[in-house]
């Protein structure tokens, strides 16, 4: 009894410790909140990043960072290299970004439309 309740507090506490690293493609993964930004741009699909602090240990930085890096690598999986940033929020329990992915493979983007 005692072993599965040591295992049950490791496994808690790992859970609560993980982490959701950028991938290469994430990394290339712009984000922007100024939809003049993605015009002439393909449309891939809605995003969303999500991380759920479970009453962890996480702090709110970590856990807007880790929704952040989901938010990012789900884009690059639909191929993108730009993001629209529509909705981002930041609780105690959670923290969640969502959006749009865009291919603006081809497409010149100014520094104005960040």
């Amino acid at each position: 009894m005692k072993g599965t309740l040591f295992a049950v507090a490791v496994l808690t506490l790992t859970a609560s410790c993980v982490t959701t690293t950028l991938t290469p493609a994430g990394a290339n993964v712009r984000e922007t909140t100024n939809p003049e930004a993605v015009k002439g741009c393909k449309y891939l699909g809605q995003v969303m990043g999500k991380f759920d602090t479970k009453g962890g240990f996480n702090a709110r930085a970590t856990a807007a960072s880790i929704a952040d890096n989901r938010f990012r690598n789900r884009a690059a999986d639909l191929g993108a290299n730009v993001a629209l940033v529509k909705g981002a929020e930041t609780f105690t329990e959670y923290s969640v970004k969502s959006g749009e992915a865009y291919d603006c493979t081809g497409v010149t983007l100014s520094n104005q439309s960040q």
